[in-house]
C-alpha cells in the first residue's frame, strides 16, 4: 500500500469495534466524507482496501488528514446521525442531490373560500395536499389549470368587493369576491377540483353529468358548459396518464440504474410524473441508493403509503424506523419492481450505454469522454430576435434542468461571429463560479465558429476547457487542437454529437420564434385604433398569437373589457 495513506492506519487501528458514524477531515477540520457503519474498524479497513480499486477512496484518503468517530447504541442510531451530520456539513464526498428543495405540491387550502397555492413545504400550508408533481414546471402549469377549469379564486387574501377584478373576465375566477358565486356552489368547484389532483374521479364525474342535465333544465346554458368543460378536461388527463396494476394507490418508485437514480410518482393508481433525481457527485455506486431516499425525504417532501425500488437496501429496517420516527409515516418499502412498472420504464427512460461510446471517443480524440458537455448555437431573423441557446449532455442524457438561452444584447445586425462572442463570454464567465464546469464545449458550425469559442477561452484563461464545433451536412467535428473528424466514419460519434447540435438549434429556434411571435402580435396591435398598452397586454395574456384572437368570439373579448366596436376593428384588419 502506498506510504502516503500510512497515516490513515494509525487511526483506524485505534477505532471501536462498536457500532457510530465515522468522520474523516481535511487539515482544516472540513468535512471530507461521513459514514456510519456497524463495527467502526471493520468498515475503515474495507475502506482502506478498497484504495487499489476504487478511485473515489484514494480521492477521500488523499484530501483527508484525520478520522474521528462517535459511537452509538444501536446501528438506527448510527444511521440516524449519519444522515443529520450529513445534512448539516454537506461533505463533499457524500451522495446528496442537488436540489436543495423538494419537488412543487399543490394545495386546496382551507379556508371558507378555498384557494390553490404551490408549496415545496409539506405541512406548511393548511389545506389538502397533491403531487409533488415532476418536472417542477407541471405544477405552475396545473395551477393555471385548475383556475381556469374551476374557478377557485386567484387574490389571496379574498377580499370584499362591489366590482370584480380582470381574473373574473378572464375565465380564472368565479368571483367570490363580490358574491358572483354561492359558498354551496364554490365548495363543490373545489370540490371537484382535488378529485381531478388526486385522481380518484370516476363517481365526481357521474356527479358532474348530473349537474349538467340540472342546469339544462333549469335553462342555465353557460353554467352547464363550464361542467362540460371540466368533464373534458378530466377525461384528457386520464387518458394521458399511464395506468400501472401495482396494486397500490400511491407510491414512490425509485428507479437506479448506471449511475443514475430516477423518480416516478404513482397517485390514485396511476403514474403521474417522472424525472432523473440529479446528485452533488455526478454519479453514485450501488450501495448508495439510501443515501438518495433520504436525502429526497428529508426535504420535507410528501411521503406516501408505498416506497418501491429495484434495489435490495442494506438499511431497510433503519429506512423504516427513520420514516416512522423521525417523519411519524409508516411505509411499506418493496424492493423489487412490478412487471407493469419495469415496462413503463423501458418506454419512458431512455438509459444510454455509454461504455462504447466512452472507448470510441478516447481513442478518436485522446482523452476520456467528460461527464458534462455544453453546445451553443445562434439564431436570428434578418439580424433581428437574435438569440443563443445552451444546452446540456450529462451522464448520458440531455439535462433540460441545466438549458440556458440568452438574448443577443450588443448585436443588432447579422453577425453570427459577435453574436457567439457575446454567448460564449457570458457563459464562459459562470464556469469559474461552478463547482463541477463542463470539460468539453461543443459549437454549432465550422472553423470560424470554432475560432471564437478559442478566442473567448483565451480571453477568460480557461485553459482547461476543450472546444470543439460541428459542421453541418458534411457533419465533421473540428478540434482545438487541430483535428477534422468524420462523424460518418465512426456511428456512435455520429450519433452523440449530432443529438448535442439539433437540440441545441432546436432550443434556439424555439426561443427566437417566441420573442418574434410576441413582439410580433404586439406591433400589430399597435396599428389597430382603440388597443392601447393594458388591452394589448391583455390580449397577449389570453391569446399568444394573432391566429387565436382571430378565432376569439366577441362575447369573449366583451369579457375582457374590449368594447364591440374594438373587436370589430381587431377582426377587420387581421383577416385583412
Amino acid at each position: 500500500m502506498n506510504k502516503t495513506f500510512d497515516w490513515a492506519l494509525e487511526f483506524i487501528n485505534k477505532a471501536p469495534e462498536e457500532p457510530g458514524v465515522y468522520l474523516f477531515k481535511d487539515r482544516k477540520k472540513q468535512y471530507v466524507y461521513i459514514g456510519k457503519a456497524v463495527n467502526i474498524k471493520n468498515r475503515l479497513k474495507n475502506h482502506f482496501q478498497q484504495l487499489k480499486v476504487d478511485p473515489k477512496e484514494r480521492k477521500i484518503f488523499k484530501e483527508s488528514s484525520s478520522i474521528e468517530w462517535i459511537i452509538t447504541k444501536s446501528d438506527y442510531e448510527a444511521f440516524v446521525l449519519e444522515n443529520e451530520l450529513i445534512k448539516q456539513y454537506k461533505p463533499k464526498y457524500n451522495v446528496r442531490l442537488k436540489s436543495g428543495s423538494s419537488y412543487p405540491m399543490l394545495v386546496i387550502t382551507d379556508e371558507e373560500y378555498p384557494t390553490v397555492k404551490i408549496s415545496r413545504k409539506f405541512g406548511e400550508i393548511k389545506g389538502e395536499y397533491f403531487g409533488p408533481f415532476l418536472p417542477a414546471r407541471t405544477a405552475r402549469a396545473m395551477k393555471e389549470l385548475i383556475h381556469k377549469l374551476f374557478k377557485l379564486r386567484t387574490c389571496d387574501p379574498l377580499p370584499k368587493r362591489s366590482l370584480v377584478c380582470f381574473d373574473y373576465h378572464l375565465g380564472l375566477c368565479s368571483g367570490p369576491c363580490a358574491d358572483k358565486i354561492s359558498m354551496k356552489e364554490y365548495k363543490e368547484d373545489a370540490k371537484v377540483a382535488k378529485a381531478f389532483l388526486s385522481g380518484n374521479v370516476k363517481n365526481v364525474i357521474y356527479e358532474l353529468y348530473d349537474k349538467i342535465n340540472d342546469y339544462t333544465n333549469k335553462l342555465m346554458f353557460e353554467k352547464a358548459a363550464v361542467i362540460r368543460d371540466q368533464i373534458k378536461a378530466i377525461e384528457m388527463t386520464i387518458k394521458k396518464q399511464e395506468v400501472i396494476g401495482v396494486g397500490v394507490e400511491e407510491a414512490d418508485i425509485f428507479y437506479f440504474s448506471s449511475g443514475r437514480a430516477y423518480l416516478i410518482i404513482v397517485r390514485g393508481n396511476r403514474i403521474v410524473g417522472k424525472d432523473e433525481l440529479k446528485v452533488q457527485n455526478e454519479e453514485f455506486e450501488e450501495g448508495n441508493e439510501i443515501a438518495i431516499i433520504t436525502d429526497y425525504y428529508s426535504k420535507d417532501t410528501y411521503i406516501p403509503k408505498t416506497i418501491i425500488t429495484n434495489k435490495d437496501l442494506e438499511d431497510l429496517e433503519n429506512l423504516k424506523q427513520w420514516l416512522l420516527k423521525a417523519k411519524n409515516k409508516e411505509v411499506e418499502i418493496l424492493t423489487s419492481l412490478p412487471e407493469q412498472v419495469e415496462g413503463f420504464i423501458k418506454r419512458n427512460i431512455n438509459i444510454e450505454n455509454v461504455e462504447n461510446l466512452k472507448s470510441e471517443f478516447e481513442r478518436v480524440f485522446g482523452f476520456s469522454l467528460p461527464n458534462r458537455v455544453e453546445c451553443f448555437d445562434i439564431s436570428h431573423l434578418d439580424g433581428k430576435f437574435t438569440v443563443g441557446s445552451c444546452v446540456v449532455w450529462e451522464n448520458g442524457s440531455m439535462n433540460k434542468r441545466e438549458y440556458r438561452r440568452f438574448r443577443v444584447k450588443t448585436v443588432n445586425y447579422i453577425d453570427d461571429f459577435a453574436s457567439l462572442r457575446e454567448v460564449l463570454t457570458r457563459r464562459f464567465r459562470r464556469y469559474k463560479e461552478m463547482d463541477n464546469p463542463p470539460e468539453l464545449v461543443l459549437i454549432d458550425g465550422g472553423k470560424g465558429q470554432l475560432s471564437q469559442g478559442l478566442t473567448v477561452r483565451q480571453e477568460l484563461g480557461l485553459e482547461n476547457l476543450r472546444v470543439f464545433s460541428i459542421a453541418k451536412k458534411d457533419e465533421i467535428i473540428y478540434t482545438d487542437d487541430g483535428k477534422e473528424v468524420r462523424l460518418f466514419e465512426n456511428q456512435e460519434l455520429l450519433k452523440f454529437f449530432t443529438k448535442i447540435r439539433d437540440e441545441a438549434h432546436r432550443f434556439a429556434i424555439t426561443y427566437n420564434r417566441k420573442l418574434r411571435e410576441k413582439e410580433g402580435l404586439k406591433s400589430v396591435l399597435d396599428n389597430i385604433e382603440g388597443i392601447g398598452e393594458k388591452r394589448k397586454e391583455i390580449l397577449y395574456r389570453t391569446y399568444k398569437t394573432l391566429d387565436n384572437i382571430l378565432k376569439a368570439s366577441d362575447e369573449e373579448l366583451k369579457k375582457l373589457g374590449i368594447p364591440a366596436s374594438v373587436s370589430q376593428k381587431i377582426k377587420e384588419y387581421l383577416k385583412f
